[in-house]
């Protein structure tokens, strides 16, 4: 989103669950396949890692020399593409 953040909704309910803040644009967003963690890439050339339950960042991965514009978890949730 270009309000720098990212919402976790119900998807039942609609009801918002947590907002996630960024430095910059967000452009992309995925689950790990466990739903235990968030990815999701920005504008800041970096992509984020959180945890789905608390809201709270766990790392953030830097080295890209431009915007992020998508990354994804491997299916065993040990690997991150972006």
């Amino acid at each position: 989103s270009s309000d720098k953040t990212t919402r976790l909704w119900n998807a039942t309910d609609g009801t918002l669950i947590k907002t996630l803040r960024h430095e910059d644009w967000v452009h992309n967003c995925a689950f790990s396949f466990d739903d235990e963690l968030i990815v999701t890439t920005c504008n800041d050339k970096t992509v984020h890692i959180w945890d789905t339950q608390s809201g709270q960042l766990k790392r953030t991965l830097a080295g890209h020399s431009d915007n992020v514009e998508d990354a994804c978890f491997s299916v065993d949730g040990n690997r991150v593409i972006s």
